[in-house]
């Protein structure tokens, strides 16, 4: 039986690359629990027929999305260095997986969901767009009181879930567009339907998740 005094709940940073771009939400958590078990780290699991490792993902990240700022929290029955937890996790993450950092966090802190309050994202265009024309688009959705837009048959607005958005230069790139939009657990707001709103069809573009925010913005 295991000791619950030596439970460590460890929490991972890691990004998301191209070759994992259409790798969807479910499938990233069975990609986890799959590299968990080649790590043959103490993971600990559910109870149940079926026991799982236990993990705890931040946001999920749309399909067709990459991401340099993830987190996932699991738990382990014993604890271990963190330099060998990393050390596992690193050689077992398949291609497009990288592994940031990895630190232990507190068993009483709430989940990464939970604690989720928004996320900041860069989009960068496959076609080259003009800056004066990108930015009114910009000031014209950012000036509006409302959005109504449906998802999942239901009507809601859009408008209040973004909670920032400017054109950006990075270095000699062609400008882009970077946004934080709202990521609490009853009011997320998605990059594509923003760039759709904005007339752009998500086959003209690269949404970079770049940070997470916890708590206050």
């Amino acid at each position: 039986m295991n000791d619950d005094t030596l439970i460590t709940r460890i929490r991972v940073a890691y990004g998301k690359a191209e070759d994992l771009r259409f790798t969807g939400h479910l499938d990233l958590q069975r990609l986890w629990e799959r590299l968990l078990r080649r790590t043959r780290l103490p993971i600990r699991h559910s109870q149940g027929y079926h026991p799982r490792p236990r993990l705890n993902l931040a946001s999920a990240l749309p399909l067709g999305f990459i991401s340099d700022a993830e987190l996932l929290d699991f738990w382990m029955d014993k604890p271990l260095s963190i330099d060998e937890i990393q050390t596992r996790l690193i050689d077992a993450a398949p291609p497009g997986l990288s592994i940031h950092s990895v630190s232990e966090v507190d068993h009483s802190e709430d989940s990464l969901q939970s604690q989720m309050s928004a996320s900041d994202y860069e989009v960068q265009f496959f076609d080259e767009q003009e800056e004066p024309v990108l930015s009114k688009m910009v000031d014209d959705l950012m000036r509006a009181d409302e959005i109504k837009r449906e998802r999942r048959r239901k009507t809601y607005d859009l408008r209040p879930l973004i909670l920032d958005m400017q054109v950006i230069h990075k270095e000699q790139r062609p400008v882009a567009l970077w946004m934080r939009l709202k990521a609490e657990p009853s009011a997320t707001g998605r990059p594509d339907e923003v760039l759709e709103q904005l007339g752009f069809d998500n086959t003209e573009y690269l949404v970079r998740r770049i940070k997470l925010i916890f708590g206050e913005r």
